[in-house]
Parts: C-alpha cells; structure tokens; sequence
C-alpha cells in the first residue's frame, strides 16, 4: 500500500461528546442538529451520509434503536447476548464477527456479545448507513451505530409495569471543584418475566439487570481529561425458544397456531458481567484537536438450557437416544479487549479540512460447546481466539466552491488472527490455525449543498476478516478457513428542508455487491461460516418529517434492501457432505425486506402541565431465517403508543409497546438446516424458534435536579 493511498484518507469513532458544544455554525449553514459519530462534529442536516439522530430517553436497548429506525434489524438468538445486527441487509450471524459497529462514548465495541446490554443514562443515538470501513475499519459493511451518554444533569426515575417489572434508574453530576466534575449514574431492573412456559407452568424470561457508571472529566496541563468506569450484571431466564412442525405443517410460515408459547421441560437460565474502563485525553494543537484514549472490556457469560426444547424422552431416527432430552447445555464466553487510539483533528470553519490517526484492539475471546448428551461423552472443544488489529486512517476534505464539496477518506486495516482449539479445557490441541487479514478501504464523496439543498453521491468499500472453522473432514467441502466478506456500495442522496411546516425531506439510493458473503450453517454435526460467492443489495429509503402543524409533529419513514444470492452451491445440511444444495436467487437471512414507521406527537398545555401524546406505527416486511428460505415470519405491523405530562422538573410517562399484544418469531433454526431437527421424534420432525414478549405496558415518574 503506497503512502499516497494512506494520505488520502478519514477517521471513523466519535469524539469525546462535549455538553458545552453549540449547533455548527459557519459560513455555509446554521443547522440545529449536530452529529459526531463522522469523527467530527457536524450539522447532521448538511453531512454528505445517510444519518439518523434520536434521543436517548426510552431507548433501552440496541432492540429499541431497530424499532425506532427504518433500515435497521435485529435478531435475538438462543441465548442473552448471541444476536444478529443488520444495516441495509448487512447481517452478523451467531460465530461470525460484526457486520455493524458500535460504539460507545467514541470506543469501538469489541464483540457482539457488547452489544445487547440495557442501555442507561443515554444522551444521544446516532445511526450512520451504509457501508462505513474507511471511518471505521473492519465490521461496519452495514453501518454504525454511536451511542453517546449523559456529562451534565441530574434526574431520578421509577418505572413499573406488567410482567413485574421495577426500575431506578438516576444520575447527578458533582462539582468537584470549578474546573473538575464527577458524574455518577446507575441503573437496577428487575422483572418477573412475560413468557410462559406451558410444561412448566411458569415464567421463564425473567431477567435482573445492575449497572453503575462513573465518569471524572477536567483540565489538567494543558489537557481535557475523560476517565470513565463502568460495570454491569444481569442474570435470569436463558432461551425461551419452542419446537413445532412449522416446515410440515405451516409450509414454513412462523406465524398461527405453531407459533406457540415454550414446552420444552428444562428451566434454563443465564448470567452475564461486563466491565469497561476508559481514559480519554485531548488538546488544541496546529488549528485543531488532538485526542487519544485507551479502554479495556472485560466481559464473561455462563448460560444452560436444553437444545431439543420439547417435553419427555426424545429419539433420534428412531433410536431412544435422549431419555431425558438433549439437556443441560452450556456455551461459556470470555472476552478480553483493549483498544486504544490517537487521533488529530482539523477544525471545520476552514475550506480545507482533514483527520489522521492510528488505531489499535487487541481481542481474546475464550468459548466452550459443552453440548452435553450430543457429546456422547466426550470432552467438550474449547475455541481460543485471538485478534491484533491495526489501522492507519485519514482523510481530507475541500470545498471547491460554495455550494461543492469534495471528500476522500480510507482506512489501512490489518487483523492478525488465531485460533486454537482444545478438546476440553486443559485439554491436547486439536488444531491451531493464524492467518493476516488485510485491507485499504476507501470512501469518496461529491457534494452539492446550498441553501436547504444536500446532494451527495458516495462511493464506499468496507470488508469484515475471515476465520477458522471446526476441522473438515475427507468429504466435506467448507474449508478451514473462510475468506474475508468484501462489500463495495454506489450510493446517491438528497436532503431538502421543506419550505412549509419547517419539514424536511430525505431520500437515498444505493446498490451493493458482496463478495464472499459470511454464512453461518450447522452440516457435518458442526458449527461452520460458507463463503456465498456473491450476493447483491438495492435498495431505497425515503423519509419525510413535518414540524408544528397546529402543535402535530408528524413523520414517515420506510427502507427497503432487497437481496439476492448470486451463485452459491454448497453443503447439504441436511444429507450432509458430499450431497451439494444450489441455493442461487435466494434472499439472504435474518434481515426483512422492508421496514417503516409512521410517528405523530402532539404537544399541547393544559393548566400548567406540558402534555404529549405519541403514536408509532411500526412495519417489518416478510422476513426469512435461513438461507434456504423456508422458514419465515410474514410482513407485520405493530404499534406502541406514549403519553408523558411534565410540570416543572417532575414527567410522568406512561407507554405501551406493541399495543394490540401481535405475537412473532424473533429467531428461528429450521429442520431443512440440520439432521439433527430433522431426525429427532417422537412426533417430529422439528424446527424451533423464539416468539417475542408481547405487549409491554410501563409507567415512570421523573425528577429532574
């Protein structure tokens, strides 16, 4: 890679947030709403990308951000913390790395396993799409999602609502001395649960959630310091997954009287820990900023539960393999990262502008598959992986004109990998594999902005690293190692500010191609990642909000990736190897359609009182969970809806998710993917899937300080 491809490139994680910050102003534009997760701050209005910016209050987790945002998805799987992140039909499967960035507080999160804890003392969620590798590296082929919490206030909030659910959740921001401040904030949740288990008469998602924050930020020397220290538990029910016939019976369709309540005869339960610190430093230098930090996760999960989730003794082909079921099971998980960073920033009232930096994440993640009874005794395989990624990024960006803009940006990534595998732990080495994975991804944009015009048109690379699979054996065709997924996006959008009603339009094309696409799939009785030859995305997203129309707010958005396998023969599950399956023209996985929202708020004063009323319109489009596509949730809507009353420094805020209580897989495995499901009895086969929690009714009372 030559020095000029290096010069010519942009950063990706966000700054430190800072309260003090006013709207960007300059020459060009005043706009109101700023974002940061570009690297720098900005007017989300005038930034040459798809962005999307939602307040924190009552989003809780990275689930509400889905709901809440067109475009985005996410997929529970069996167990708390095993998820599936999509962004334009970009999508992470259980083993694989992500194939969407988050970040919290301006740190790249490390795993997906990070991804799924509830969310506390929030500020500001930023969602940026499309592929984003030369801002943020490897695993951001979808997007990014930026979460930024609380510097400044003080507040105290109870919640209660159905399912047994408590909450106190707080914060306040000590004084220390005039320049230095302390904030603390912590969060404890308990519920009872909102699933029942029919074999077992009982609840069986109950969930205990206790987190603690602690942030210290002032001068010294020269310097803005940031010290940060978190820590967060929860424990409770593990999947609460059910089993049925839907291939035979339903002809695949997730939805009706297979999509039934657990049966399976085995309480399950998980607990998890995760603590972060961080320490961040920044200071003016040559008309911009410097800043650097370094953070570590430490992360564990210990969860059991069965794996046929049926009631009684189970056969397997006939055979009374399983007289007490396919029960425990276990898949403990370590995570062990540092990453650090320095970066340089140019300020932004200039025509010519530009941010260099280096990035460093070393990751150790340490897993067991203690699959119990299908081990037939033996020991269970430990997985030993390691990561050492390096960056190099930069970019620069000029205004030619007035109203033209141009922007180059890149990112050097290197991902030294290694995977060892025990046959138990402590146990001989099975195999050991390394490999280097590396990677320039580039971003171009032109851009025309004037007036309450923004036309952009954006050229976009962005990859996620290959890895290792389990041992292939004489007859299999996966192979040891799986290739690095390759994405290239062509993407053209518009924002206009509406004359009437202070609205806003914005819309956006674009087309991908992936390379080498990342399957997840269970053939040969092992857990493997296939390399689709190639996959294509195009899609659209079009939006459109309405401000103060006689005290209405109203809004529309909808998002569309429509994906289609190009070439792809592989492995029948099924059959298992030699036996080959052609799965060309199917759509991809575990990501709708379409997707969309339709919001109004009406904002009104009543005998002091400040009273808001919402209603959201929620929509997901038919949605498959398997790359065969069989089994499937059909396309749905649901609604939540919001009343708060705020006096002063006192809101109340009553709220109900999913109003009319519509019921639906969240996940699924289906029989066609695995002898296993196919083969177990009696009254098999099986498939199995996850329903969600119904209707959620809440009510919190707020005090601010």
């Amino acid at each position: 890679m030559t020095l000029s491809l290096v010069i010519l490139a942009v950063a990706q994680a966000a700054q430190p947030f800072d309260p003090d910050y006013q709207p960007v102003t300059s020459n060009w534009h005043v706009r109101t709403e700023v974002i940061t997760v570009r690297g720098r701050r900005e007017s989300k209005f005038d930034t040459a990308a798809a962005a999307v910016v939602i307040r924190g209050e009552g989003i809780t987790t990275v689930d509400d951000v889905a709901t809440s945002v067109p475009g985005v998805w996410m997929v529970n799987d069996q167990d708390p913390g095993t998820n599936i992140l999509s962004i334009r039909g970009a999508t992470t499967d259980r083993l694989q790395q992500a194939s969407v960035a988050m970040v919290l507080d301006g740190v790249p999160l490390a795993d997906t396993e990070l991804f799924t804890p509830r969310f506390f003392d929030v500020d500001v969620i930023e969602v940026l799409k499309g592929p984003q590798g030369a801002l943020f590296g490897k695993n951001a082929s979808g997007g990014v999602i930026g979460i930024r919490t609380s510097r400044i206030g003080s507040y105290l909030q109870a919640t209660a609502g159905n399912g047994g659910l408590g909450e106190i959740e707080g914060a306040h921001t000590f004084a220390l001395n005039p320049d230095w401040r302390l904030r603390a904030a912590g969060l404890w949740s308990s519920a009872d649960g909102w699933i029942k288990n029919t074999t077992l008469n009982r609840l069986v998602d109950a969930v205990q959630t206790r987190s603690g924050r602690l942030r210290l930020t002032g001068p010294a020397l020269g310097w803005d310091l940031d010290f940060k220290l978190q820590y967060l538990e929860d424990e409770g029910g593990a999947a609460w997954a059910s089993s049925n016939n839907v291939t035979g019976k339903n002809a695949g369709r997730l939805s009706g009287k297979v999509l039934s309540n657990p049966i399976g005869d085995y309480p399950g339960q998980s607990k998890r820990r995760w603590g972060q610190g961080v320490a961040k430093a920044s200071r003016p230098l040559a008309y911009g900023t410097l800043s650097a930090y370094v953070a570590r996760d430490s992360y564990a999960k210990r969860w059991d539960e069965e794996l046929d989730y049926r009631p009684g003794p189970l056969t397997f082909f006939g055979f009374p393999a399983f007289p007490t079921g396919i029960q425990p099971i276990r898949q403990p998980i370590d995570v062990r990262a540092t990453t650090a960073e320095v970066r340089w920033v140019s300020n932004d009232d200039q025509s010519f502008t530009h941010q260099w930096g280096l990035f460093v994440q070393d990751t150790d993640k340490d897993r067991t598959d203690d699959f119990g009874p299908l081990l037939f005794g033996g020991p269970a395989p430990r997985y030993l992986t390691r990561s050492h990624q390096t960056s190099v990024f930069g970019g620069l960006g000029y205004r030619v004109t007035e109203a033209f803009k141009l922007e180059a940006q890149g990112r050097l990534d290197r991902d030294e990998r290694s995977q060892t595998i025990l046959s138990q732990a402590g146990g001989p080495v099975i195999s050991r594999r390394d490999g280097t994975f590396e990677r320039f991804q580039p971003r171009v944009t032109a851009q025309w902005l004037r007036e309450d015009t923004n036309l952009f048109l954006t050229y976009g690379e962005a990859y996620r690293p290959g890895g290792f699979n389990p041992s292939p054996t004489a007859n299999s065709i996966w192979n040891a190692t799986y290739r690095p997924e390759m994405t290239t996006s062509l993407e053209l959008g518009w924002k206009q500010q509406l004359p009437s009603a202070s609205g806003r339009l914005e819309f956006n094309i674009f087309s991908n191609k992936v390379e080498d696409y990342q399957n997840y799939t269970f053939i040969d009785n092992q857990s493997v990642t296939l390399n689709v030859d190639q996959v294509s995305v195009q899609g659209l997203e079009a939006s459109i909000f309405l401000r103060q129309i006689y005290g209405l707010d109203l809004s529309a958005s909808y998002a569309l990736a429509d994906t289609k396998i190009k070439r792809f023969i592989a492995t029948d599950p099924l059959l298992g190897s030699p036996a080959t399956r052609d799965y060309s023209g199917k759509v991809i996985p575990n990501t709708p359609k379409d997707t969309g929202k339709v919001s109004a708020i009406y904002e009104f004063d009543f005998d002091g009182f400040d009273l808001t009323g919402r209603i959201d319109a929620n929509y997901a489009g038919k949605t498959f969970y398997e790359i065969d596509n069989v089994l499937y949730s059909p396309a749905r809507w649901w609604s939540d809806l919001t009343l708060s009353a705020e006096r002063n420094a006192w809101t109340a805020t009553f709220q109900a998710q999913n109003l009319t209580d519509e019921r639906w897989a969240i996940s699924a495995f289906g029989q066609g993917m695995t002898g296993l499901l196919a083969g177990l009895g009696p009254g098999g086969p099986f498939d199995t899937f996850t329903i969600n929690r119904g209707r959620k009714v809440t009510f919190s009372l707020r005090r601010e300080f």
